[in-house]
């Protein structure tokens, strides 16, 4: 919790700011709010320093080990990118990070803006310590490794509650928890409004009917098909678990869950540190602990396992064509990408049509209650359209590649330079808009995040590009590329990638195209 943003708008000698952490209540117990507060306090009264409470910065419940997620802290790096305060100060080093990479982050960013660091427990102030000094860099990785073995036998306690009958994680749709006061665990218990609609997606999964039907019919009660048995009113309004309209990848992992037969698997997932965000990664599955019948089922055991049956007969595959466009094309409405779905049409004499076409993902999720339906577009005629436009564009070229390279680096470096500069004033404003409460954090996070990556890419770019040998590179990928075009027969992904930039498709199926070789001279497209 930030509490005066505007406190720091002034400069004063005593321009400060203190931090403060704690992450769970066990955290609590040794390292209270109040305990840090006064410590730091203590410290900066006995040194001459006029306490401001306004000047204290909290983040609580959120672990050390997750700094994309600690706004105090990162209110506090931007603070110091701006140049308004001039130290801050804390009780501890694990108050700081539990990640050595992260704490090295934090103090080589506030070292960058001569911020002055002010560690109390380990008398660490980097206004006096020497450039050789190791202990900040011990007392981070001991936190680190602290942390790890906090992991481990945290995991050991939670394996033994569920052994027990216990849940533990997030509750699942269709169930609520419940004290068990005997064994002082937390059971799950159906909760019967919600499991209905459990039942009921399952049903018509065993019917025959796909992830994208079953969305459409929860969402417009005026379709669905009704099933024996039927769990709920044709003509109901159903909520989704987010309170939102149903998505397709909502259903699928509905089905998907085992915990509706009533299995339980522990260590199904773990935790990973990935550029700064903690990313949940699948284990492999003879890591997993299963406990079967671990709660009580709201679909039996033969329900679940038929309505997962990929092999059955009414759920035949498609194998889905190779889609050489990924990542460039996208849905003009509403940013998605464009996705291939298959179509096919048998005759009589045993034969079939397939047909493969563009469709926005986000409405295939969901149908028109998420995006709109586009004008039919087949993939295949829509690559040779691209692949002719190219050659056209290519053929249309009048100038040499060869005697472009130093106004093509200029070029590059300049726009480089410029794009980064927007990037970082992106940054700043997403930050005013959180700070004055016109974005929420969970947007605030996504887009803050997408810009942090676009920034460290746009840099490596700057610090990796050579004048000649980039320069070379560039036109001799662009000259490769358009000669690739002769064999339309391959694979031509890396081919489009390479020239196109991005493509978006209307619903009327008329297409904008952004080239990545416009920059290199304005007679390229005419």
């Amino acid at each position: 919790m930030i509490q005066n943003k505007d406190a720091y708008q002034y400069i004063g000698d005593d321009e400060y700011l203190v931090y403060v952490r704690v992450s769970t209540d066990r955290d609590e117990q040794v390292s209270s709010v109040e305990n840090q507060i006064a410590i730091c306090r203590y410290w900066l009264e006995q040194n001459g320093f006029k306490w401001r409470e306004e000047a204290v910065c909290k983040d609580e419940g959120i672990s050390g080990t997750v700094l994309v997620e600690r706004e105090a802290m990162q209110y506090i790096l931007e603070q110091a990118r701006q140049k308004k305060i001039k130290m801050v100060v804390f009780k501890s080093l694990s108050r700081l990070a539990r990640d050595i990479k992260d704490a090295l982050d934090i103090r080589d960013t506030l070292h960058e803006h001569n911020v002055r660091i002010i560690s109390i427990e380990e008398g660490l102030d980097s206004m006096t310590v020497s450039k050789n000094d190791m202990r900040f860099e011990m007392s981070s990785l001991f936190n680190e490794q602290y942390s790890r073995m906090l992991s481990v036998n945290i995991a050991g306690v939670l394996a033994q509650k569920v052994r027990q009958g216990g849940h533990i994680g997030k509750v699942p749709f269709g169930y609520v928890r419940v004290r068990d006061a005997e064994r002082q665990v937390s059971r799950l218990q159906i909760k019967e409004d919600e499991a209905r609609i459990i039942r009921q997606i399952f049903a018509w999964r065993v019917h025959g009917y796909g992830y994208k039907m079953i969305t459409y019919m929860l969402n417009n009660p005026a379709r669905r098909i009704p099933t024996q048995p039927m769990y709920i009113d044709l003509d109901e309004e159903i909520p989704s678990p987010t309170g939102k309209k149903w998505q397709m990848t909502t259903v699928q992992r509905i089905v998907q869950n085992p915990t509706y037969c009533g299995d339980f698997i522990l260590n199904q997932y773990r935790k990973e540190k990935i550029r700064g965000r903690r990313k949940q990664i699948r284990n492999p599955k003879d890591k997993w602990t299963i406990f079967r019948d671990h709660h009580p089922a709201i679909v039996s055991r033969d329900v679940w396992e038929k309505a997962n049956d990929t092999y059955a007969p009414h759920r035949g595959r498609r194998i889905t064509p190779w889609n050489e466009f990924r990542g460039i094309v996208k849905c003009a409405e509403c940013g998605s990408n464009m996705v291939i779905v298959q179509s096919y049409k048998h005759k009589k004499d045993g034969s079939r049509t397939e047909w493969a076409y563009l469709k926005c993902s986000r409405y295939r999720r969901g149908g028109k209650d998420l995006c709109v339906n586009h004008d039919p577009i087949q993939y295949h005629e829509f690559r040779q359209a691209i692949i002719d436009r190219l050659i056209e564009l290519s053929n249309s070229m009048t100038f040499d590649f060869e005697s472009q390279h130093e106004k093509l680096f200029e070029s590059r470096v300049k726009a480089l330079e410029n794009s980064l500069e927007q990037l970082e004033q992106r940054k700043k404003n997403l930050l005013d808009l959180y700070l004055d409460q016109l974005i929420d954090k969970s947007e605030f996070e996504q887009k803050r995040h997408e810009i942090e990556q676009e920034i460290v890419r746009t840099r490596e770019k700057l610090k990796t590009m050579s004048v000649r040998e980039n320069a070379e590179k560039q036109v001799r990928n662009i000259q490769e590329a358009f000669e690739a075009l002769k064999n339309q027969d391959q694979d031509l992904h890396h081919v489009f990638t390479t020239l196109i930039e991005r493509i978006d498709i209307h619903p009327d199926g008329s297409l904008d195209i952004r080239y990545h070789f416009e920059n290199i001279s304005s007679n390229v497209l005419q």
